[in-house]
């Protein structure tokens, strides 16, 4: 499959998505030591909610944006991770 970089917009969102992935990897990984487990929960919910706002198609690029980092990535583990943020922030795709 073929993933251009470039949204219908003309933008790369790439470096922004990526910027949010790392940001839930990093808080999901922390240890207790380093970030509260509370803190944690309410970073993820406060970064779920503001991309609550996204339209569908906003959505969808979202999700062509994350195969697209998922597809680059060198580690599977990392790229599993990216596979996983649509779950992670919003649950089980509705049917």
């Amino acid at each position: 499959m073929l993933l251009h970089p470039v949204s219908i917009a003309g933008v790369d969102n790439t470096p922004l998505v990526r910027a949010i992935v790392d940001a839930l990897a990093f808080v999901d990984d922390a240890g207790d030591d380093e970030i509260e487990p509370d803190t944690a929960v309410k970073c993820t919910e406060v970064i779920g909610a503001a991309l609550d706002g996204l339209t569908g198609a906003d959505r969808a690029e979202f999700a062509l944006v994350l195969e697209r980092i998922a597809t680059s990535a060198d580690d599977p583990a990392y790229a599993e991770y990216v596979r996983s943020v649509p779950f992670l922030l919003w649950g089980p795709p509705e049917e």
